[in-house]
């Protein structure tokens, strides 16, 4: 029974960051319609800024902060270069842009930063609490609780605030949005930022747990659409909930089956979804208006 608690913790935390990048991916899918495939290098861009920052001497706390704006600056730059032009053009075109920018960003990594995995110091990584008989680290502890913190905060801003209503009108009926005065492009262009931003939040609590290395990414993004497609795409909650479940998943994979098969079993969970609820588990099933 201990062995499955364990279990189950490791799976939360991990799910917690899937939850994290799902979530940055989620929201640009539901404002732009773009499948970013590279959503998982701005976790890389923020897993290396924190490492550089805790070189440096700043505290780790102080370096997970940095990251969320390096991150978002990165995206803006982005943005503007990638995405904004292609705006008016079919979404298969932002979809392949963000194809190169992703080979892009990961061999300027290989070229400025290191291909050899470097691990974020943490004072956090070495201390472990007992819960239960469960141990943890208080590291994994921040994690989840950073990722609760932030999950609320995208929750509560985009219900209670005037720009998560824009956002919704947005992602909804951009046309009729349009009609309304609000400012399509800008919603599009600060939703993005946010996104990639809170995917480099989530690269530099990795750090400590998991390394950073250019191509950390790749594996992240591929996790994240699981995570969408489970949830249901351009849902948030569904991608907390999804996030929470394939970290479960693949906890449970790897420490009853064998780590050689998560990746299978994860995409194996993905072709079932895909086969018996398209939409997404969280997603009610609308009916076509005639």
């Amino acid at each position: 029974m201990l062995e499955f608690s364990q279990t189950l913790v490791n799976g939360l935390v991990t799910g917690a960051l899937y939850s994290l990048v799902a979530i940055g991916l989620t929201l640009i899918y539901g404002v732009l319609h773009l499948s970013n495939f590279a959503q998982g290098e701005f976790a890389m861009i923020g897993g290396v800024a924190a490492y550089l920052l805790v070189r440096e001497g700043l505290p780790y706390p102080v370096a997970v902060i940095f990251a969320f704006f390096a991150a978002g600056l990165i995206g803006l730059v982005v943005h503007f270069l990638a995405f904004h032009p292609l705006r008016k053009g079919e979404h298969i075109n932002m979809m392949l842009s963000s194809l190169g920018v992703s080979l892009f960003l990961v061999n300027l990594a290989q070229y400025f930063f290191s291909p050899t995995p470097q691990v974020v110091e943490s004072a956090l990584s070495g201390r472990t609490m007992q819960l239960a008989g469960i141990y943890v680290s208080q590291q994994r502890l921040l994690i989840v609780g950073v990722s609760i913190v932030l999950c609320l905060l995208v929750y509560f801003l985009l219900e209670y605030t005037r720009f998560g209503r824009a956002v919704r009108a947005a992602s909804l009926d951009p046309e009729t949005a349009t009609l309304y005065g609000i400012p399509i492009y800008k919603i599009s262009f600060l939703t993005f930022i946010l996104g990639v931003a809170l995917t480099g939040v989530a690269g530099a609590l990795i750090g400590p747990l998991y390394y950073v290395y250019p191509t950390m990414g790749i594996s992240l993004t591929l996790k994240a659409f699981v995570v969408v497609v489970l949830g249901g795409m351009g849902n948030v909650p569904g991608a907390i909930v999804g996030g929470l479940i394939v970290g479960v998943i693949e906890s449970f994979a790897g420490g009853y089956i064998s780590s050689g098969f998560q990746d299978a079993i994860v995409f194996g969970v993905l072709f079932l979804v895909l086969v018996f609820r398209p939409q997404g588990i969280l997603t009610k099933v609308q009916g076509e208006k005639v």
